[in-house]
């Protein structure tokens, strides 16, 4: 019983510190709440995080989850929204079926950071899953660039 406790106790932080980044929008500014809803007026469910004074906006909008990563300044810095397999552009739909023919598509992600596109792209096969990204033209891409937010 000593033992069961402990491990309770051990992930205790671990459970509270996952929601530590939660806040309410009434501790947002204006300018970001603004910066959002000016480009998604229809967004719903809103959810806000903050990390290092960079914003993050989880919404739905009709059938589609978005995340919205905005600066105190109100500058969108990165925009990811979740997006059905015929969103996929057919230039990187080919690519998958060339290079990944042992994998099936699972999920998708269309990812805006500043004016640039890419797509990433969950697959899954026999053997395991993989994630692969792809800019707007059919680039294959490090996934590390996608952390580059606002970049």
């Amino acid at each position: 019983m000593k033992g069961l406790k402990l491990i309770v106790l051990a992930f205790l932080p671990i459970a509270f510190g996952s929601c530590a980044g939660t806040i309410d929008q009434q501790e947002i500014p204006s300018v970001v709440i603004n910066a959002v809803m000016t480009k998604y007026p229809d967004a719903k469910d809103l959810d806000w995080e903050v990390k290092n004074g960079i914003y993050e906006a989880e919404f739905d909008l009709g059938k589609d989850d978005y995340e919205v990563w905005v600066n105190a300044e109100g500058t969108i810095l990165k925009v990811e929204q979740e997006i059905n397999h015929s969103q996929v552009p057919a230039a990187i739909l080919a690519k998958l079926k060339s290079d990944y023919k042992d994998f099936r598509l699972d999920d998708a992600k269309r990812i805006e950071i500043g004016k640039a596109v890419y797509y990433e792209l969950e697959l899954d096969g026999t053997l395991g899953d993989q994630t692969v990204v792809y800019s707007a033209s059919g680039e294959k891409q490090d996934p590390i660039i996608l952390t580059r937010i606002g970049k």
